[in-house]
């Protein structure tokens, strides 16, 4: 009985102490440092990894390894885009983008709309595995526009979002105030997007934006 009483004092102290040496990863950057240690992280330059705590499953038992803990947050963070759920919203959607377009093409976009887009990225927020900010890319753009311009054309023309650029580690970062939650809602997801697909995904927007209003 004692045996018992003493494990589960253990296992209890072990749990707080993963969490607070996560939280305190989490919390060793300075924000004005874009090659901090979450980059590295995500990026794969450490040489050791912190280890995810146990957590709470729907069923009121705990996850025992890596694997399941990992499972848990997967399962949270992207759940199954199943049919079975679809409300009549989604039903409809779905059945729209199976439908053929008969709409004209998109005007190609100009120089000075794909500038636009560089220039309100923060320069200093940190950059995906390739190590490609912002600031990089815009120096680069303003030496080959016309690369750009063909670049992001050729994306609008055939439909395309090159797959590269929605690759990211996601990062499960513990919430203030969540520290002592076994519970997978007690992280939110982080990742490092690169930084050629944020400049189409928002030259898209834009347009998508522009023609609701008109």
């Amino acid at each position: 009985m004692l045996y018992l009483k003493s494990n589960r004092f253990y296992q209890a102290k072990l749990n707080e102490e993963k969490l607070k040496s996560w939280k305190d990863f989490c919390s060793s950057t300075e924000s004005s440092n874009p090659w901090n240690t979450v980059y590295r992280y995500a990026a794969e330059k450490l040489r050791s990894k912190p280890t995810l705590s146990t957590l709470k499953a729907s069923n009121n038992t705990y996850t025992t390894d890596s694997q399941s803990t990992l499972n848990q947050l997967m399962n949270h963070f992207i759940p199954e885009d199943s049919e079975n759920n679809d409300t009549v919203h989604h039903k409809r959607t779905r059945q729209q983008v199976t439908e053929p377009l008969h709409t004209s093409d998109d005007d190609a976009f100009m120089k000075q709309e794909i500038q636009a887009v560089l220039e309100k990225f923060e320069p200093h927020k940190a950059p995906s595995k390739d190590a490609l900010n912002s600031k990089v890319l815009l120096h680069t753009f303003r030496s080959f526009p016309t690369f750009f311009k063909e670049i992001y054309n050729e994306c609008l023309r055939k439909g395309l979002f090159p797959k590269q650029w929605k690759r990211s580690i996601i990062l499960p970062m513990v919430k203030p105030g969540k520290e002592g939650i076994n519970e997978v809602c007690k992280y939110r997801p982080t990742s490092l997007l690169n930084i050629g697909g944020k400049v189409l995904e928002k030259l898209l927007i834009d347009r998508i934006n522009a023609s609701s209003t008109l």
